[in-house]
């Protein structure tokens, strides 16, 4: 069973990842997050429990208050420690340079995405986890 986690506080964004989604259904389950804070609360409660622990992350850099870049923060100082080594693929506005050499720099991440998020992004994406499942 492959799980995704969904971090993005825009509608319209999150919306689009629904639809793709439908068209490219590579996750059997599907938890929708609009801040930064409580997942990282819930994986945190959770480090040690694999089966509640998502395998991919979809997230977002720009968000109020506990951002994109605290997640990535957050999750690679527990890293070494989670029962699941979670997968984590950025999508942002941010077309810079430097946002995609730092992302990448986080050995969580493994893919980055700049929006809008279109069908090709999605069929990179379906390919690569059912890479990760088989």
């Amino acid at each position: 069973m492959c799980t995704l986690f969904v971090v993005e506080d825009g509608e319209i964004d999150q919306f689009l990842i629904k639809q793709n989604l439908l068209l490219y259904p590579v996750f059997d389950y599907v938890l929708y997050y609009d801040r930064g804070m409580p997942l990282m609360t819930y994986i945190k409660k959770h480090t040690q429990d694999s089966n509640n622990l998502p395998d991919v992350i979809f997230l977002d850099l720009r968000m109020p208050e506990f951002d994109g870049w605290d997640v990535l923060d957050a999750l690679q100082a527990i890293y070494p420690k989670l029962s699941k080594k979670i997968k984590v693929y950025i999508f942002t506005a941010s077309i810079m340079a430097k946002d995609i050499i730092k992302a990448k720099s986080y050995s969580c991440v493994k893919d980055f995405f700049s929006k809008p998020i279109t069908e090709d992004n999605f069929i990179s994406l379906s390919n690569q986890v059912q890479n990760l499942s088989a």
